[in-house]
């Protein structure tokens, strides 16, 4: 289960035994949708109905871009030029962006071919560590679980969820763009 906003059931399970104000001030902020209440309690809605998100006619842009579940290099530019459709889906938000993603490093969590719903993170002092992040640097522009480093003031740790993939520890000031994974969009045909 993960939640609308990307949240995963452990961290919102940790947060209802009791983070202190702190940390549901951090969350509260960076997703302002939840509903204080039911992230606490689970009372109510998981997302304030009283908040009204702008919907675009069209529903959520589907980019011709990708990600790399692994190491290669690719730019991204989220350009009007990039968007090959747009579409309306349960729970996916209008104002997120959908890319692909290649490669088997977050396999079987994410698999090759997958699509995923991203939103840009706008403050990097409030990450969370756990999830999953699309990364971008100069270099690279990765998929991959954001993880505490032990020097977690300038670096962070990209974890593969296929183990034959190594961590890697990455300073802070070398990402670019952190984008935070709100939804995996799968396909799964049966012949």
């Amino acid at each position: 289960f993960e939640t609308r906003c990307g949240l995963s059931n452990g961290y919102v399970t940790a947060m209802r035994k009791g983070y202190g104000a702190d940390k549901l001030s951090n969350v509260l902020t960076a997703y302002p949708e939840l509903n204080r209440d039911w992230l606490l309690y689970n009372e109510g809605e998981m997302l304030n109905v009283t908040e009204v998100v702008e919907v675009t006619e069209h529903g959520t842009p589907v980019y011709d871009l990708d990600v790399t579940c692994g190491g290669r290099s690719r730019p991204i530019v989220f350009a009007d030029e990039h968007i090959i459709g747009h579409v309306n889906l349960p729970n996916v938000s209008p104002t997120a962006a959908i890319i692909r993603a290649n490669g088997d490093s977050m396999e079987p969590h994410i698999h090759d071919g997958d699509w995923i719903a991203v939103r840009e993170v706008k403050n990097m002092n409030v990450l969370y560590y756990g999830q999953v992040y699309v990364v971008i640097t100069d270099e690279l522009r990765l998929l991959k679980y954001l993880r505490r480093d032990e020097d977690e003031q300038h670096y962070v740790i990209l974890r593969s969820e296929n183990k034959n993939y190594d961590d890697i520890r990455l300073a802070k000031s070398e990402i670019r763009h952190l984008f935070i994974v709100e939804n995996i969009l799968s396909l799964h045909i049966k012949l």
